[in-house]
């Protein structure tokens, strides 16, 4: 008899779980945007609506943190190179986000260039970066712990964005000068990329190749967190993998760079105008290193002429 109660509670918990599995499958469908990813939060919500972008019209999709959405602009590339590009970024994004974000970008667009933004590989200080991992994948399986406010996009009138004209620049003009005297010392040492960082890296270059993507590192201006031996962990696996890598702190005189006019927090970030000078710098690279189109005078483009409109307004030209 105890026997029996005891299988008919453990099969009441087996039935619970699998009900409670059941319900929350059955959410995830309710929640789930027509593209995983079209549904974003504030701190995503620009840099997801390159999914409002038409198929196959992005020639550049540009992942990182904050330096790349302060630090580089789409419009400005377009106004002086006539390619088209998105900055596909969020605050503190990590390795796994990016390569979350590519393989869902790449069901709809088929860029000529990834640019990867180096910098967000060694966010490894002062978090577990292994717990975040695995709460990242366990949210991919269950969309509705991360898009818990999706239901609203199932109401009337709620399907509707319009494009963004910036493509994931966020425009700011503040100007608070770096006034410390922090340099890029050379040295040997080499900073140790975090597993989990490098394993995302090495799967956004494997499937960069996979799909004839041209994949570029770049390291954006900043006096805060860069040094040289990270540079060197970088550089190391560029040449390891016959990849491309600039680090703009070493290139500043190249497009008259200043600590004093062009960060908006004291050496951290951008302002526009410092952005405005590392746009054309790395627009004109990406234009001859992978001979990328002008799209000015292609009729299918001509959104981007308007959205370009738009921009100039913004930030006053």
């Amino acid at each position: 008899m105890e026997d029996t109660k005891k299988y008919r509670r453990v099969w009441s918990a087996i039935g619970f779980i699998l009900i409670l599995i059941a319900i929350l499958v059955a959410l995830n469908f309710g929640v789930r945007p027509k593209n995983e990813m079209d549904y974003a939060d504030k701190r995503s919500y620009e840099a997801y609506r390159i999914f409002d972008e038409p198929e196959n019209t992005i020639d550049v999709v540009m992942l990182g943190h904050s330096g790349v959405y302060r630090g580089l602009s789409p419009m400005e590339m377009y106004r002086e190179y006539g390619f088209t590009s998105y900055a596909c970024s969020r605050a503190t994004q990590l390795p796994w986000e990016s390569l979350d974000f590519l393989e869902q970008i790449l069901e709809k667009q088929t860029p000529k260039v990834v640019l990867f933004e180096t910098d967000q590989l060694f966010y490894d200080r002062g978090s577990n970066v292994d717990e975040n991992s695995r709460r990242h994948q366990i949210e991919n399986w269950f969309p509705i712990l991360k898009n818990h406010a999706a239901w609203k996009d199932l109401l009337p009138g709620n399907n509707y964005r319009e494009r963004s004209f910036t493509k994931g620049y966020q425009y700011i003009d503040t100007v608070k000068p770096y006034t410390g005297k922090k340099e890029l010392v050379p040295t040997t040492d080499v900073y140790k990329i975090h597993k989990a960082h490098y394993r995302s890296l090495e799967r956004i270059y494997k499937l960069c190749k996979e799909k004839g993507i041209q994949l570029f590192l770049i390291e954006v201006p900043s006096k805060i967190l860069w040094d040289y031996s990270k540079y060197n962990a970088v550089r190391q696996y560029a040449e390891s993998r016959g990849l491309d890598f600039i680090d703009a702190n070493q290139h500043l005189d190249e497009f008259d760079f200043n600590w004093k006019t062009d960060t908006y927090d004291a050496g951290d970030h951008l302002n526009h105008s410092g952005a405005e000078k590392l746009s054309c710098f790395v627009g004109e690279y990406l234009k001859e290193r992978y001979d990328l189109p002008d799209r000015r005078c292609d009729s299918r483009y001509a959104a981007w002429d308007e959205d370009l409109t738009k921009y100039e307004k913004m930030i006053g030209d």
